[in-house]
């Protein structure tokens, strides 16, 4: 039997970056649990005590899953792994976008959706404990070493039929969960500046309602899940998939036993998706709503979206009992400081019931990454950490591609939005008290604090 250790590449201490369960290295395992024999090989998940695990587990073989402001602790735990004499396999978005990042003690990396990839390399570890270069060499969408230099083998097409070939992701990994994530479809048919998740996926494909719904009622019924969010970029994509999706939950009963959240973008937001989303049980909608300035919003999501869009995408929801939680960027090259004030007055006037704030950060495979790169901000060897999207603990490093507000400025303006931030968070926290697993609740916010806020509030 084959043992592999699968690893987490976060900061085990930070509580935003323990809350999501890697949904990618779930899909991977029930990938292999699904093509190769029962009682080929064995896998386990961690993401911390890498040393502890390594030695009382003593796996064959490490798997490495790391985004990009996390890969300087990729690259410390393929040091470690390679002291112990294992091979290395390392995915997730950063090796994707920049594959010249795999490092001597890295074996292979993963580039691109790796539930093909990972059977095909398992494939080949088993026959012979070991990847030889000829036999990777055959594997489309990896990136090894051959005499000294990286080899890129060509581009994996994207998994068609979904449903048929991927299973759902290997729950037992995670165990039981109150609050669960799901992945009901991958990509995005927008573009936006900054997002790399559009670019890591490329093209939009979605799983069938049944398929959806058949994760869904697993999770409620067997891992006893109460609240379920969707991770997909753009849940709403599809409407008449959304009408489906909606009308499986309501028939079942499901919507009454589970609530769901989901992202949206606010020019898809229109009377029929909110009362879909309210027949499903949708309790609160993730808006990228970025901007309250025009040219700004323009910039970051091109002319797919205005101001007054957000606005009416805001009312819309709340009017429907729904919570709009929004999150917005300030930092853009050209933005001055008075186009900043303008998104701080939208969520000054406007109903939206938490608002986040992000400090422009330019991530590989982006437009902003191609343009911080032209002014020498970055570069595919810098120190990833400066790419901590907690601008919070992050702003003395953090890179900052405004060419109109120095970081002494930024810092001061950002913590003007988050002040303002935390005191409509708690007011919506008082009213919905339930909200407080949220993400977008959480993220920022030390929950002992608020819960012993909403205490006080309580007993009078």
């Amino acid at each position: 039997m084959i043992k592999l250790l699968f690893i987490n590449a976060i900061n085990p201490e930070s509580e935003i970056e323990t809350r999501y369960t890697p949904l990618g290295i779930l899909y991977l395992s029930a990938s292999l649990k699904k093509t190769l024999p029962a009682g080929t090989f064995e896998v386990k998940l961690v993401n911390k005590d890498i040393e502890k695990n390594l030695q009382s587990f003593r796996p064959d073989i490490v798997g490495i899953t790391a985004v990009s402001q996390n890969f300087n602790h990729a690259i410390r735990l393929a040091k470690l792994v390679r002291k112990e004499g294992l091979p290395t396999i390392v995915g997730g978005v950063h090796i994707s976008m920049i594959p010249e990042c795999l490092t001597e003690d890295m074996d292979v990396g993963c580039i691109g959706e790796g539930e093909l990839t990972i059977v095909e390399l398992m494939k080949v570890f088993l026959e012979h404990k070991s990847f030889p270069q000829d036999e990777l060499q055959k594997i489309d969408g990896i990136v090894f070493w051959k005499n000294g230099k990286r080899i890129k083998t060509p581009h994996r097409t994207a998994i068609r039929g979904m449903d048929q070939i991927i299973p759902h992701p290997d729950r037992t990994l995670e165990g039981p969960v109150k609050h669960a994530y799901v992945f009901s479809s991958r990509g995005c048919p927008y573009r936006c500046i900054f997002c790399a998740s559009s670019r890591f996926w490329n093209k939009v494909r979605f799983f069938s309602p049944e398929y959806v719904f058949a994760e869904v009622e697993n999770l409620v019924n067997k891992s006893g899940a109460k609240m379920i969010s969707f991770y997909d970029d753009l849940f709403v994509a599809d409407k008449k998939r959304l009408y489906d999706i909606a009308i499986l939950m309501e028939q079942s009963g499901l919507a009454k036993k589970v609530k769901f959240t989901c992202s949206c973008r606010s020019n898809m937001v229109n009377e029929d998706v909110v009362a879909n989303l309210k027949k499903m049980g949708v309790v609160s909608v993730g808006l990228g709503l970025e901007s309250g300035n025009p040219r700004v919003l323009n910039y970051l999501k091109g002319k797919t979206v205005t101001v007054e869009d957000n606005r009416c995408a805001v009312k819309l929801l709340t009017s429907a009992g729904i919570n709009a939680n929004a999150s917005f960027i300030i930092g853009s090259p050209d933005e001055t400081e008075t186009e900043m004030m303008d998104t701080y007055d939208f969520i000054r006037k406007n109903k939206v019931s938490f608002a986040d704030i992000y400090v422009l950060t330019p991530y590989p495979g982006t437009p902003v990454w191609d343009f911080a790169k032209s002014r020498g901000l970055v570069s595919d060897d810098m120190n990833w950490g400066k790419l901590n999207v907690n601008f919070e603990v992050n702003h003395q490093n953090a890179i900052i591609v405004s060419k109109t507000v120095n970081r002494k400025r930024l810092y001061q303006i950002y913590k003007k939005f988050r002040r303002q931030r935390l005191v409509r968070n708690i007011r919506s926290l008082i009213t919905h008290p339930m909200l407080l697993d949220l993400p977008k609740v959480a993220s920022g916010i030390a929950k002992e604090k608020v819960v012993r806020f909403l205490s006080t509030k309580r007993n009078g």
